[in-house]
């Protein structure tokens, strides 16, 4: 789908939602690259960038894995709740294992959220077992990702 940059209306000019679209799809391009999209110089796509680096609106540029390639066969996301007083202390703990990829703090159904990737079931089933175990953990709800969409 072309951005709205693409179109003459917007020639010369950085539009910060489409910046940040086009960043969030591939942050891999080259200051020259979003340079020719924007109609821009180089120099004006890397002060633009910058700013908002400094404002905090773009916090940092990373990857997106595929974790099949790894052999993690499993991508869950596994909701749970945690006691008010000994939460701190599981967080802590379970933001060390190797298995959680990021952790939420929710307003939803659970407390927290995490993102998890296993090689199989045998290795989903250990991490809960593991999760049960932790004081402060009250109640532990996974959901498998069968595909992602977008």
């Amino acid at each position: 789908m072309p951005h709205a940059t693409e179109n003459k209306e917007h020639k010369g000019l950085i539009v910060i939602e489409d910046l940040l679209d086009i960043l969030v799809q591939d942050s891999s391009r080259s200051w020259k690259q979003l340079a020719d999209i924007f109609h821009v110089s180089d120099t004006a796509v890397r002060k633009r960038v910058n700013k908002l680096r400094k404002e905090g609106i773009i916090k940092r540029f990373t990857i997106e894995i595929d974790p099949r390639k790894l052999g993690f066969e499993i991508s869950s996301f596994i909701g749970f709740d945690a006691d008010a007083v000994l939460y701190r202390q599981a967080l802590e703990e379970v933001k060390a294992w190797p298995e959680v990829r990021s952790i939420f703090q929710t307003s939803l159904d659970h407390d927290f959220l995490m993102e998890c990737w296993f090689k199989n079931n045998d290795h989903l089933d250990s991490f809960i077992e593991k999760l049960e175990k932790l004081p402060g953990i009250t109640k532990i709800c996974p959901a498998t990702v069968t595909q992602k969409l977008k």
